[in-house]
């Protein structure tokens, strides 16, 4: 399950998904920047949905700005409303 994914014109640039918080490597370059690496999924739907702005401001700095959409997944959306 995607959490956050970011996109630009060519297609899916990066996201965080299962790859990384259900991890049992020590490397991530997902978009959360090892936050939800290897944490599993619940606690990675939590921390998706207190941090993924800051996340979509740091990738846009990091990149230089550009054209990037980014997409939070549903179930990080409800999180947020209960919050």
């Amino acid at each position: 399950m995607t959490l956050i994914s970011v996109h630009n014109s060519e297609g899916c640039a990066g996201r965080c998904d299962a790859r990384c918080y259900g991890a049992t490597h020590p490397d991530c370059d997902c978009i959360c920047g090892g936050s939800n690496h290897g944490k599993g999924l619940a606690h990675a739907i939590e921390n998706t949905a207190a941090h993924a702005d800051r996340w979509m401001r740091e990738y846009r700095e990091r990149t230089g700005g550009g054209a990037w959409r980014f997409e939070i997944g549903e179930i990080v959306e409800q999180m947020k409303l209960w919050q």
